[in-house]
This record gives structure tokens, sequence and C-alpha cells, in this order.
């Protein structure tokens, strides 16, 4: 986690030289985050969930997002952004249970183009590069005829390589004052291979691998500008 804190440190330092280096001031946008993700089971798939491709499937994940964006030209500037989103979820069919959390957090920035600062709508594209870091965390539990049980769980983490890609419209109601009306970003995180432990149903710890992978996020937003 201190990479990924760093990262978001000096992805809001760079945002923040770039605003005070002109006149005008900073915008700064705080909002709702519906993150579209790849990267949880099946919940009517109760045999796969730790299968090696279980990252294949998608979910919704709820959560918040901010930006700092300092414009050194008319329309040009630098954007520092960060969300959070994550997913709780349990399913159980006869004599099985299932349950995964996950949190994903963005640490981005880059350039943005915004055009007509002064009019009552203002759209705005952006590309931004930095990090995500994803946690997982799933529990497994069995009850068999006999009597007994058997638990299986795991919680993996990772830091890697996350680009934005996306735009959206912001709607002056004062000079003070926007409403982000919608922002959607193409936020894809490019995984790398996990080598996770697990507890096998004859009581051995067996390790497996969580195949790297592109993980196709599209996350959704809306809220207010200052």
């Amino acid at each position: 986690m201190r990479r990924t804190f760093v990262l978001m440190l000096l992805v809001f330092m760079f945002a923040g030289i770039s605003a005070f280096a002109q006149e005008r001031k900073p915008e700064i946008f705080v909002g709702y985050s519906n993150l579209q993700a790849e990267g949880l089971p099946d919940k009517n798939n109760v045999t796969g969930i730790f299968s090696s491709d279980f990252l294949n499937n998608r979910t919704t994940l709820h959560g918040f997002t901010t930006d700092v964006s300092g414009f050194f030209l008319d329309n040009l500037g630098i954007t520092g952004n960060f969300s959070f989103n994550e997913n709780s979820r349990s399913n159980s069919v006869f004599n099985r249970s299932d349950s995964v959390k996950t949190d994903v957090f963005y640490f981005m920035g880059g350039p943005t183009l915004k055009v007509g600062h002064s009019a009552r709508f203002q759209p705005f594209a952006r590309f931004l590069a930095g990090a995500a870091h994803t946690r997982f965390d799933v529990d497994s539990e069995q009850t068999f005829a006999s009597g007994g049980t058997v638990t299986n769980s795991f919680k993996t983490h990772t830091t890697d390589l996350a680009l934005g890609i996306g735009g959206g419209v912001d709607w002056r109601v004062s000079d003070r004052f926007k409403v982000r009306a919608f922002q959607v970003d193409y936020v894809p995180v490019f995984l790398r291979d996990q080598s996770v432990t697990r507890l096998t149903q004859a009581g051995a710890i067996e390790p497996f691998t969580l195949n790297g992978q592109r993980m196709d996020n599209v996350r959704f937003s809306f809220g207010i500008v200052f």
C-alpha cells in the first residue's frame, strides 16, 4: 500500500502545481462512482469460485471519485484522479455458501481538454495513467451430510498499471459552482499473475495462480464541481 499512497500524493501534487502556476483557480470534483468491473465470480456458479479464471466475470462496485484539475491554457489542463469502489456479496445454495469482497482504488493523472469555460454546458475529455490497487477476499464453506464442514478462503491484493480514457459534461450553475451531469471513463487495469494459497477439502494448503489479465472496467460518475 505504501507505493499506492506515494503515487496518489504525486498525482495530486502534480495537479496542484499546474493549478497554482496560472491565474484560474483549480477545479475540484467530488461525486458518486459506479464501477462496472471484471473481477468477481458468477454468483450462479458455485463450483468455480476458486478457478484461475474467476476474474473474467463482471459486477457493480459502488463508491466515490474525486478530481483536482488545473488549467495552464484556456482549454488544456492537468487532472489528478482518485476513486474508491467496493462490493460485498454472498451466495448460498443447499449446503454451500460463498462470499466475495472486492475493493478497487484508482490513483491516476493526465491531460484534460475542456471546451467553453464560460458556457453553460462544458464538455471535456481526458487521458489518465497511473495505478489501481485491487483487493479480493474470498470465502467458501460447504457442509456435508456426515456433519463435517470444510472452509476454503484466500485473500489477495495487487497494485498494477491502470489507464483512464473518457470525458463528460459539466453544467455551470454559477461562477463558483457546477454540476457534473455525467462522466464516463474506460479504466482498464493490467493485472499481473498472483500466487495464492488455499485450504483444500482434504485439509492441505495448496498454492495456485490467478492468471494475469486486463480488467476492462468502465466507471460512471456524477457529482458537483467547485
